[in-house]
Protein backbone atom coordinates (compact mmCIF):
# COMPACT_ATOMS: atom_id res chain seq x y z
CA UNK A 1 0.00 0.00 0.00
CA UNK A 2 1.34 3.63 -1.37
CA UNK A 3 1.65 6.59 1.56
CA UNK A 4 -0.30 9.70 0.99
CA UNK A 5 2.07 12.24 -0.71
CA UNK A 6 3.85 14.89 1.10
CA UNK A 7 1.62 17.59 2.64
CA UNK A 8 -1.48 16.12 2.00
CA UNK A 9 -4.40 16.16 4.50
CA UNK A 10 -5.10 13.49 6.74
CA UNK A 11 -7.91 10.60 5.44
CA UNK A 12 -11.91 12.32 6.12
CA UNK A 13 -10.89 15.69 5.79
CA UNK A 14 -11.19 17.32 2.37
CA UNK A 15 -8.67 18.86 0.43
CA UNK A 16 -8.61 22.62 0.61
CA UNK A 17 -8.13 24.58 -2.72
CA UNK A 18 -4.53 27.16 -3.20
CA UNK A 19 -5.76 30.59 -3.06
CA UNK A 20 -3.99 32.14 -6.03
CA UNK A 21 -3.75 36.54 -6.02
CA UNK A 22 -6.16 38.18 -7.89
CA UNK A 23 -4.56 39.34 -11.08
CA UNK A 24 -4.19 42.60 -12.36
CA UNK A 25 -7.49 44.64 -13.38
CA UNK A 26 -9.61 41.81 -11.92
CA UNK A 27 -12.91 42.25 -10.13
CA UNK A 28 -12.26 41.33 -5.96
CA UNK A 29 -14.71 38.82 -4.90
CA UNK A 30 -18.01 39.89 -4.22
CA UNK A 31 -19.11 40.31 -0.34
CA UNK A 32 -21.76 38.05 1.04
CA UNK A 33 -25.31 38.63 0.37
CA UNK A 34 -26.26 38.18 3.90
CA UNK A 35 -23.58 40.96 5.23
CA UNK A 36 -25.03 43.46 2.91
CA UNK A 37 -28.95 42.85 3.78
CA UNK A 38 -28.35 43.61 7.48
CA UNK A 39 -26.45 46.81 6.63
CA UNK A 40 -29.74 47.47 4.42
CA UNK A 41 -31.66 46.82 7.47
CA UNK A 42 -30.32 48.66 9.84
CA UNK A 43 -29.98 52.05 7.73
CA UNK A 44 -33.54 51.17 6.83
CA UNK A 45 -34.30 51.34 10.51
CA UNK A 46 -32.19 54.42 11.08
CA UNK A 47 -34.48 56.05 8.80
CA UNK A 48 -37.79 55.15 10.13
CA UNK A 49 -36.29 56.23 13.50
CA UNK A 50 -35.68 59.49 11.44
CA UNK A 51 -38.92 59.94 10.20
CA UNK A 52 -40.72 59.04 13.59
CA UNK A 53 -38.63 61.74 14.93
CA UNK A 54 -39.51 64.08 12.55
CA UNK A 55 -42.93 63.39 12.74
CA UNK A 56 -42.54 64.06 16.66
CA UNK A 57 -41.34 67.84 16.13
CA UNK A 58 -43.96 68.42 13.81
CA UNK A 59 -46.52 67.57 16.29
CA UNK A 60 -44.93 69.47 18.81
CA UNK A 61 -44.86 72.44 16.40
CA UNK A 62 -48.38 72.02 15.79
CA UNK A 63 -49.24 71.89 19.56
CA UNK A 64 -46.68 74.86 20.33
CA UNK A 65 -48.94 77.22 17.86
CA UNK A 66 -51.91 76.29 19.73
CA UNK A 67 -50.06 76.78 23.07
CA UNK A 68 -48.80 79.98 21.85
CA UNK A 69 -51.94 81.30 20.95
CA UNK A 70 -53.38 80.88 24.40
CA UNK A 71 -56.91 80.75 23.63
CA UNK A 72 -59.37 80.89 26.65
CA UNK A 73 -60.09 77.12 25.51
CA UNK A 74 -56.70 75.85 26.32
CA UNK A 75 -57.72 76.24 29.95
CA UNK A 76 -59.96 75.51 32.85
CA UNK A 77 -61.67 77.83 35.48
CA UNK A 78 -61.51 75.86 38.72
CA UNK A 79 -63.09 77.21 42.06
CA UNK A 80 -60.38 78.05 44.76
CA UNK A 81 -62.80 79.50 47.76
CA UNK A 82 -66.11 81.61 48.09
CA UNK A 83 -69.53 81.18 47.28
CA UNK A 84 -69.79 78.98 43.64
CA UNK A 85 -72.66 80.73 42.64
CA UNK A 86 -71.88 84.06 43.30
CA UNK A 87 -72.04 86.44 40.37
CA UNK A 88 -69.29 88.24 41.41
CA UNK A 89 -65.70 86.37 40.15
CA UNK A 90 -61.87 87.31 41.62
CA UNK A 91 -59.48 86.09 39.80
CA UNK A 92 -56.27 84.53 41.47
CA UNK A 93 -53.40 85.37 39.99
CA UNK A 94 -50.46 82.55 41.45
CA UNK A 95 -46.80 84.09 41.63
CA UNK A 96 -45.10 80.53 43.00
CA UNK A 97 -41.29 79.65 42.85
CA UNK A 98 -38.54 81.95 41.57
CA UNK A 99 -39.20 84.86 39.60
CA UNK A 100 -37.86 84.05 35.78
CA UNK A 101 -38.52 83.51 32.33
CA UNK A 102 -37.31 79.68 32.33
CA UNK A 103 -39.47 77.48 30.94
CA UNK A 104 -40.18 77.56 27.19
CA UNK A 105 -43.77 78.52 26.16
CA UNK A 106 -43.20 76.48 22.75
CA UNK A 107 -43.28 73.11 24.05
CA UNK A 108 -46.50 73.55 25.85
CA UNK A 109 -44.81 74.59 29.02
CA UNK A 110 -46.98 76.97 31.14
CA UNK A 111 -43.84 79.74 30.38
CA UNK A 112 -42.17 81.84 32.81
CA UNK A 113 -43.49 84.19 35.74
CA UNK A 114 -43.78 87.42 33.29
CA UNK A 115 -45.35 85.18 30.31
CA UNK A 116 -48.16 83.99 33.08
CA UNK A 117 -49.19 86.84 34.78
CA UNK A 118 -49.33 88.70 31.37
CA UNK A 119 -51.52 85.90 30.36
CA UNK A 120 -53.88 86.41 33.69
CA UNK A 121 -54.38 89.69 32.79
CA UNK A 122 -55.26 89.20 29.40
CA UNK A 123 -57.76 86.16 30.77
CA UNK A 124 -59.48 88.66 33.24
CA UNK A 125 -60.15 91.41 30.99
CA UNK A 126 -61.71 88.97 28.86
CA UNK A 127 -63.53 87.15 30.76
CA UNK A 128 -64.80 90.51 33.06
CA UNK A 129 -63.74 89.47 36.71
CA UNK A 130 -64.62 91.68 39.01
CA UNK A 131 -61.53 91.48 40.92
CA UNK A 132 -57.70 89.93 41.76
CA UNK A 133 -55.66 88.33 44.02
CA UNK A 134 -52.55 87.92 43.76
CA UNK A 135 -51.46 84.74 45.27
CA UNK A 136 -47.59 84.61 46.07
CA UNK A 137 -45.46 81.68 47.39
CA UNK A 138 -42.20 83.37 45.87
CA UNK A 139 -38.32 83.65 47.55
CA UNK A 140 -38.05 86.56 44.30
CA UNK A 141 -36.20 86.53 41.41
CA UNK A 142 -34.47 88.38 38.46
CA UNK A 143 -34.42 92.12 38.96
CA UNK A 144 -35.95 92.93 35.22
CA UNK A 145 -38.84 90.21 35.88
CA UNK A 146 -39.88 91.72 39.16
CA UNK A 147 -40.53 95.09 38.11
CA UNK A 148 -42.10 94.33 34.52
CA UNK A 149 -44.56 92.34 36.85
CA UNK A 150 -44.77 94.93 39.26
CA UNK A 151 -44.99 97.58 36.44
CA UNK A 152 -47.92 95.70 34.45
CA UNK A 153 -49.70 95.21 37.79
CA UNK A 154 -49.79 98.98 38.22
CA UNK A 155 -50.40 99.98 34.82
CA UNK A 156 -53.37 97.70 35.09
CA UNK A 157 -54.50 99.36 38.52
CA UNK A 158 -54.38 102.73 36.65
CA UNK A 159 -56.39 101.37 33.47
CA UNK A 160 -59.16 99.37 35.40
CA UNK A 161 -59.71 101.14 38.80
CA UNK A 162 -62.86 99.58 39.10
CA UNK A 163 -61.19 96.07 39.76
CA UNK A 164 -59.72 96.03 42.99
CA UNK A 165 -56.14 93.96 43.30
CA UNK A 166 -55.26 92.27 46.80
CA UNK A 167 -52.13 90.07 47.43
CA UNK A 168 -52.41 87.28 50.34
CA UNK A 169 -49.05 85.28 51.09
CA UNK A 170 -48.30 81.39 50.59
CA UNK A 171 -45.17 80.51 52.64
CA UNK A 172 -43.53 83.35 51.92
CA UNK A 173 -43.04 86.44 49.73
CA UNK A 174 -39.31 87.49 49.95
CA UNK A 175 -37.55 89.75 48.09
CA UNK A 176 -38.93 90.05 44.14
CA UNK A 177 -41.65 88.58 46.20
CA UNK A 178 -42.60 91.35 48.27
CA UNK A 179 -41.43 93.90 45.51
CA UNK A 180 -44.45 92.54 43.22
CA UNK A 181 -46.46 92.40 46.37
CA UNK A 182 -46.59 96.42 46.96
CA UNK A 183 -48.31 96.59 43.22
CA UNK A 184 -51.78 95.54 45.03
CA UNK A 185 -53.56 98.22 47.06
CA UNK A 186 -54.23 95.35 49.95
CA UNK A 187 -51.75 92.78 51.59
CA UNK A 188 -52.62 89.72 53.53
CA UNK A 189 -50.03 87.46 55.33
CA UNK A 190 -50.53 84.18 56.67
CA UNK A 191 -49.37 84.06 60.38
CA UNK A 192 -47.05 81.94 59.63
CA UNK A 193 -45.50 83.49 56.43
CA UNK A 194 -41.94 85.17 55.59
CA UNK A 195 -41.81 88.51 54.33
CA UNK A 196 -39.10 91.03 53.72
CA UNK A 197 -35.31 90.08 52.00
CA UNK A 198 -35.68 93.86 50.67
CA UNK A 199 -32.52 94.09 48.87
CA UNK A 200 -30.16 93.49 46.00
CA UNK A 201 -27.10 90.67 45.72
CA UNK A 202 -25.51 89.49 42.41
CA UNK A 203 -23.09 86.68 43.54
CA UNK A 204 -20.31 84.95 41.36
CA UNK A 205 -18.17 82.27 42.66
CA UNK A 206 -13.96 82.42 42.11
CA UNK A 207 -11.69 79.99 42.15
CA UNK A 208 -8.52 81.55 41.60
CA UNK A 209 -6.41 80.40 44.65
CA UNK A 210 -7.30 76.81 43.09
CA UNK A 211 -6.40 77.62 39.64
CA UNK A 212 -3.41 79.18 41.23
CA UNK A 213 -2.36 75.93 42.80
CA UNK A 214 -3.15 73.38 39.80
CA UNK A 215 -1.68 75.49 37.41
CA UNK A 216 -4.97 76.25 36.13
CA UNK A 217 -4.80 79.43 33.92
CA UNK A 218 -7.72 81.39 31.90
CA UNK A 219 -6.27 83.22 28.93
CA UNK A 220 -8.57 86.61 28.23
CA UNK A 221 -7.74 88.32 25.26
CA UNK A 222 -9.49 91.94 25.16
CA UNK A 223 -8.73 95.52 24.13
CA UNK A 224 -6.62 97.95 26.22
CA UNK A 225 -9.64 100.16 26.46
CA UNK A 226 -12.36 97.39 27.74
CA UNK A 227 -10.25 96.88 30.87
CA UNK A 228 -13.09 94.96 32.68
CA UNK A 229 -14.51 92.96 30.08
CA UNK A 230 -13.59 89.75 31.97
CA UNK A 231 -15.18 91.63 35.21
CA UNK A 232 -16.44 88.43 37.46
CA UNK A 233 -13.58 85.97 35.78
CA UNK A 234 -13.65 82.93 38.21
CA UNK A 235 -9.95 82.70 37.92
CA UNK A 236 -8.50 85.69 38.81
CA UNK A 237 -9.51 88.34 42.02
CA UNK A 238 -11.90 91.41 41.38
CA UNK A 239 -10.49 94.69 41.15
CA UNK A 240 -11.28 97.28 43.22
CA UNK A 241 -12.25 99.48 40.29
CA UNK A 242 -14.48 96.59 39.08
CA UNK A 243 -15.92 96.31 42.88
CA UNK A 244 -16.66 99.73 43.13
CA UNK A 245 -18.76 99.53 39.58
CA UNK A 246 -20.43 96.31 40.30
CA UNK A 247 -21.52 97.67 44.43
CA UNK A 248 -22.69 101.25 42.52
CA UNK A 249 -24.87 99.25 40.29
CA UNK A 250 -26.35 96.96 43.60
CA UNK A 251 -26.94 100.19 45.19
CA UNK A 252 -29.38 101.87 42.58
CA UNK A 253 -31.31 98.74 42.56
CA UNK A 254 -31.71 99.23 46.17
CA UNK A 255 -33.18 102.78 45.87
CA UNK A 256 -35.83 101.70 43.11
CA UNK A 257 -36.72 98.84 45.63
CA UNK A 258 -36.94 101.24 48.30
CA UNK A 259 -38.97 104.02 46.23
CA UNK A 260 -41.46 100.77 45.45
CA UNK A 261 -41.96 100.41 48.34
CA UNK A 262 -42.36 103.84 49.50
CA UNK A 263 -44.82 104.29 46.91
CA UNK A 264 -46.91 100.98 46.92
CA UNK A 265 -46.99 101.23 51.08
CA UNK A 266 -46.91 105.02 51.59
CA UNK A 267 -44.21 105.15 53.65
CA UNK A 268 -41.87 107.60 53.90
CA UNK A 269 -37.66 106.30 53.39
CA UNK A 270 -36.51 105.90 56.47
CA UNK A 271 -39.66 104.08 57.72
CA UNK A 272 -38.18 101.65 54.36
CA UNK A 273 -34.90 101.84 55.16
CA UNK A 274 -35.72 100.79 58.79
CA UNK A 275 -36.27 97.42 56.85
CA UNK A 276 -35.07 97.49 54.12
CA UNK A 277 -31.71 95.59 55.36
CA UNK A 278 -32.14 92.13 53.66
CA UNK A 279 -33.45 90.38 57.07
CA UNK A 280 -36.66 88.34 56.78
CA UNK A 281 -39.65 89.10 58.87
CA UNK A 282 -42.69 87.08 60.37
CA UNK A 283 -46.36 88.40 59.96
CA UNK A 284 -46.33 89.71 63.10
CA UNK A 285 -43.53 91.86 62.55
CA UNK A 286 -44.28 93.00 58.84
CA UNK A 287 -47.62 94.15 60.60
CA UNK A 288 -45.54 96.35 62.86
CA UNK A 289 -43.38 97.80 60.33
CA UNK A 290 -46.05 98.59 57.68
CA UNK A 291 -44.99 95.89 55.54
CA UNK A 292 -48.58 94.10 55.31
CA UNK A 293 -52.13 95.27 56.22
CA UNK A 294 -53.45 92.13 57.25
CA UNK A 295 -52.61 88.87 58.95
CA UNK A 296 -55.18 86.40 57.97
CA UNK A 297 -56.07 83.64 55.32
CA UNK A 298 -58.97 83.32 51.83
CA UNK A 299 -61.67 83.90 54.30
CA UNK A 300 -59.69 86.95 55.06
CA UNK A 301 -59.36 87.93 51.53
CA UNK A 302 -63.04 87.03 50.82
CA UNK A 303 -64.21 89.39 53.14
CA UNK A 304 -61.85 92.83 51.66
CA UNK A 305 -63.20 91.83 48.47
CA UNK A 306 -66.84 91.77 49.69
CA UNK A 307 -66.62 94.62 51.07
CA UNK A 308 -65.35 96.72 48.13
CA UNK A 309 -67.11 94.84 45.64
CA UNK A 310 -70.40 95.34 47.95
CA UNK A 311 -71.33 91.43 48.08
CA UNK A 312 -70.59 87.70 48.52
CA UNK A 313 -67.61 86.78 45.94
CA UNK A 314 -65.71 83.58 44.61
CA UNK A 315 -62.12 83.29 43.78
CA UNK A 316 -61.67 81.76 41.25
CA UNK A 317 -58.09 80.36 39.38
CA UNK A 318 -57.14 79.60 35.41
CA UNK A 319 -55.33 76.49 34.63
CA UNK A 320 -54.11 75.20 31.66
CA UNK A 321 -54.85 71.83 30.32
CA UNK A 322 -51.50 69.68 30.06
CA UNK A 323 -49.83 69.45 26.64
CA UNK A 324 -47.15 67.82 25.35
CA UNK A 325 -44.86 69.93 26.65
CA UNK A 326 -45.86 69.13 29.96
CA UNK A 327 -45.42 65.56 29.00
CA UNK A 328 -41.39 65.76 27.60
CA UNK A 329 -40.76 67.74 31.08
CA UNK A 330 -42.27 64.96 32.56
CA UNK A 331 -40.39 62.32 30.87
CA UNK A 332 -37.45 64.03 31.30
CA UNK A 333 -37.77 64.31 34.72
CA UNK A 334 -37.62 67.80 34.69
CA UNK A 335 -40.35 70.89 36.25
CA UNK A 336 -41.29 74.50 35.46
CA UNK A 337 -40.27 75.73 38.64
CA UNK A 338 -37.01 73.43 38.88
CA UNK A 339 -36.29 74.72 35.49
CA UNK A 340 -36.65 78.39 36.82
CA UNK A 341 -34.58 78.20 39.23
CA UNK A 342 -32.02 76.64 37.08
CA UNK A 343 -32.48 79.78 34.79
CA UNK A 344 -31.83 81.82 37.30
CA UNK A 345 -28.96 80.76 39.38
CA UNK A 346 -27.45 78.31 36.84
CA UNK A 347 -23.87 79.29 36.02
CA UNK A 348 -24.54 78.87 31.86
CA UNK A 349 -26.26 82.44 32.15
CA UNK A 350 -23.60 84.33 34.26
CA UNK A 351 -23.54 86.21 37.45
CA UNK A 352 -27.27 88.01 37.65
CA UNK A 353 -28.42 90.80 39.71
CA UNK A 354 -31.18 89.50 42.32
CA UNK A 355 -34.20 90.69 43.81
CA UNK A 356 -33.85 87.42 45.61
CA UNK A 357 -33.78 85.38 49.21
CA UNK A 358 -31.11 82.80 48.80
CA UNK A 359 -32.42 80.94 51.51
CA UNK A 360 -35.85 80.35 50.32
CA UNK A 361 -34.88 78.20 47.32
Amino acid sequence: MSSPPPNSPPPGVPEQQPQWPTPPGAAAPRESRGVSFFVAVFLGILLLVSAGLNVLLLLLSVGSIATGLEGSANYDEVHVAGARDSGKRVLQVGIRGAIAEGANPLLGAAGGTVTQVKRALKYALDQNVDGLLLYIDSPGGGVTDSDRIYTMLRRFRADHPGIPVAALYGDMAASGGYYIAVAAEHIISRRTSISGSIGVIMSSWNFAEMAKKYGVEQIAIKSARTPYKDMLSPTRALSEGERSMLTSIVDELYDQFVSVVMSGRSMDRAAVERVANGGIYTAQQSLASGLVDEIGDYQTALAWFKKRLGGEVAIVEQRRRAGLGDLLLGMRGGSAPTSAVESLLGSSTGPRFLYFWQGGR
